[in-house]
């Protein structure tokens, strides 16, 4: 891949996926849109060494890899991981923040809260199975589904690229989805890979009455 059409993939990646784009938006408010330019070539680069990941890979990857050039950027600019950090979660889930709002009202329809657990379940390994880089075993419960993630490409790939930190915003980022989708929707995960555990231990089902 030239240089040319992996810049315009990245910029089509920032503008896009949720994280990226609210730290782009962000980066511009606060003065930081200097850096933009440096951000989308450092994100074409990273494409660039990726780019024979399969298409189930590169669905995360399109969020991953401009995530770790905004935090490099935020490195450079700030000398400081605490600061980085903190800028970081202040700025990236703008745009989640703003989707989630919209689940509760959706789950309004008749009926659909019952569904979510087994339609998510359906979806889990198309999205999140071996050929999008994960590895999994399910655990049975009542009136729902749940994992245990043993493998993120998420985790596997900020370790490589040295920012191990910022794989705890993905993990927030999922909370912030799936936390408040309906009240008799329960979304539990008590540890994650990302904070340091053995795995993420996934879990989604209905309230009892």
């Amino acid at each position: 891949m030239d240089n040319k059409k992996a810049l315009k993939l990245a910029k089509k990646y920032i503008n896009s996926k949720p994280m990226p784009s609210s730290l782009k938006k962000e980066f511009k408010k606060n003065n930081f849109g200097e850096l933009l330019p440096t951000i989308y070539q450092r994100t074409a680069d990273l494409i660039r060494e990726n780019e024979n990941m399969s298409k189930a890979q590169m669905m995360h990857m399109k969020q991953i890899l401009p995530c770790i050039a905004f935090y490099e950027a935020l490195l450079r600019k700030e000398g400081s991981r605490e600061k980085s950090m903190e800028l970081y979660e202040k700025w990236c889930f703008c745009k989640i923040e703003k989707m989630a709002k919209i689940i509760p009202a959706a789950m309004k329809i008749p009926g659909l809260y019952k569904k979510t657990p087994s339609i998510m379940h359906k979806m889990l390994d198309s999205m999140f199975g071996e050929k999008a880089g994960f590895q999994y075993c399910e655990k049975d419960i009542p009136n729902g589904f749940a994992v245990d993630m043993l493998v993120c490409p998420y985790v596997v790939t900020c370790q490589r690229y040295g920012c191990p930190e910022i794989v705890q915003f993905f993990c927030k980022s999922d909370d912030i989805t799936y936390g408040n989708m309906h009240p008799k929707l329960i979304w539990g995960r008590t540890k994650t890979l990302g904070m340091g555990a053995e795995c993420c231990d996934f879990c989604l089902s209905i309230k009892e009455d």
